[in-house]
């Protein structure tokens, strides 16, 4: 008899129930790291920690195996020596879970004895119709219902909610690793799926294209194991959202590397960068292009066109972010006779693209006033369909009223723009990075960073229109 397998991740993302099976003695044991967690970012489903060499955690019962766990279980999650992970994925399956995630170690990432193991483990659970995200993996997170599975201590107890869903073949990606709070993504899900021994980029770009809650996809992948099946998922994907993937390997040396992290095979990057043309995803370049690229996507509108207007409070500043919007494939917007007219009245000297603001803030009565009056005179030209605002710190702390404005310029004009902010005090930067996010806009701590993301709404805007 054929057992039905549900190919819907919701199970992952949206338990009612977890049983948690590791190690708990111990404040650095994973299992109970993993139940901290689910404590203290609010998950509301039922938690069922099991081990047979305790009684009590957290002030929580223990139950010695699954058997006598009385109620249903929707999601397991494994943390204990790969030797007996293929018995536990069997009494999961006995016990009915569909939903399993290993996070132990040592299977086809590190030998062939591992990949023996590891192919074990697929065999049970596609007889049992049992979906598996690992091994190799710290698993998912889902802000909307403070589900975090992660065995290790992160050192913030807080992730800002959002519309960005990041998933990766590497921890490095990951929740761990990574200041999700100082920086405020504003993030849906996340996944590292590991070895993908079962579950992979196929089924979460399938389960993600029809998440309500996410608005973007950022995607690090080493190998893809279906080259068709890919296709088609990403095709379906960035009809409706953009699709961003980071794929490493681009060397000889990097490819190596990659077949040995997680046992795959990286392929021809020439093939990749062509298939990912084709069906319209986004290749970005590198680890912070992966993080803070989306960040465009989760609160801007697309651009009609690729025209950017480059306001900043630096000339030095405007004239790199002429390098990046090329290198971006922007277009520098010329402004139309009005424009420059209306900037010219402010100051001679600003009358053209980019717009530097220094030399009037310089001789203002009130610096904080500039941006005011420029930033909307730039956002209303016709010839513009995106802007990037580069500007200190110092002035931006007295401009935040001013910021308001401008996200409700970009709302009602309906063109996306970035805010690049820089100065001598890292912490608060940070804190700038907060505020304005949770005001509505992209904002960023790298220049060409900033002037990429604008680059990549042009490019995905494109794409929409021709599909």
């Amino acid at each position: 008899m054929k057992v039905h397998r549900a190919d819907n991740l919701s199970v992952f993302f949206e338990p009612a129930s977890v049983a948690i099976l590791g190690s708990l003695s111990g404040t650095q044991a994973p299992g109970y790291v993993t139940i901290k967690h689910l404590l203290d970012f609010g998950f509301q489903g039922r938690i069922y920690p099991v081990n047979p060499s305790c009684n009590q955690v957290l002030g929580m019962e223990v139950y010695p195996n699954l058997d006598h766990v009385a109620g249903p279980i929707d999601l397991a999650i494994i943390v204990i020596p790969p030797l007996a992970v293929p018995e536990i994925v069997a009494k999961c399956a006995q016990k009915g879970i569909r939903a399993i995630i290993i996070m132990s170690e040592n299977f086809a990432e590190a030998s062939e004895d591992g990949a023996r193991l590891q192919r074990q483990v697929v065999e049970i659970a596609r007889r049992s119709g049992v979906r598996i995200i690992g091994p190799n993996t710290i698993g998912i997170l889902n802000t909307a219902n403070g589900l975090i599975t992660t065995p290790y201590f992160m050192g913030y107890d807080k992730i800002q909610k959002g519309s960005i869903a990041y998933c990766s073949q590497s921890g490095l990606f990951s929740n761990v690793v990574h200041p999700l709070e100082d920086l405020a993504y504003p993030i849906s899900k996340m996944c590292d799926f590991g070895n993908k021994c079962d579950v992979n980029e196929v089924d979460l770009l399938n389960y993600l294209a029809d998440d309500p809650d996410t608005k973007v996809i950022s995607m690090h992948l080493e190998d893809i194991k279906d080259g068709h099946a890919f296709m088609e998922a990403a095709r379906r994907a960035v009809i409706r959202k953009p699709v961003l993937i980071l794929k490493p390997g681009r060397s000889q040396a990097g490819a190596k590397a990659t077949a040995s992290h997680t046992g795959s095979l990286a392929g021809h990057d020439q093939v990749y960068d062509g298939a990912f043309r084709q069906v319209g995803v986004i290749r970005v370049d590198s680890l912070q292009e992966f993080w803070e690229v989306p960040r465009v996507f989760a609160s801007q509108p697309l651009p009609r066109s690729n025209r950017l207007g480059i306001v900043t409070a630096s000339g030095g500043a405007g004239v790199l972010a002429l390098d990046a919007a090329v290198g971006a494939g922007l277009e520098i917007a010329s402004f139309t006779a009005a424009t420059a007219e209306k900037l010219a009245k402010l100051s001679p000297r600003m009358a053209r693209n980019p717009v530097d603001m220094g030399p009037l803030m310089t001789i203002s009565g009130n610096p904080f006033s500039v941006p005011e009056q420029v930033l909307p005179i730039v956002m209303a030209d016709a010839n513009v369909d995106c802007v990037a605002l580069m500007t200190d710190w110092v002035l931006m702390q007295g401009a935040l009223p001013t910021m308001d404005t401008f996200h409700q310029l970009v709302q009602q004009s309906s063109k996306p723009a970035t805010v690049f902010i820089y100065g001598s005090k890292q912490t608060i930067r940070e804190e700038l990075l907060r505020q304005l996010t949770a005001k509505g806009l992209a904002t960023y701590l790298d220049l060409e960073t900033s002037i990429k993301a604008l680059g990549a709404a042009a490019a995905y805007s494109r794409m929409r229109a021709r599909a």
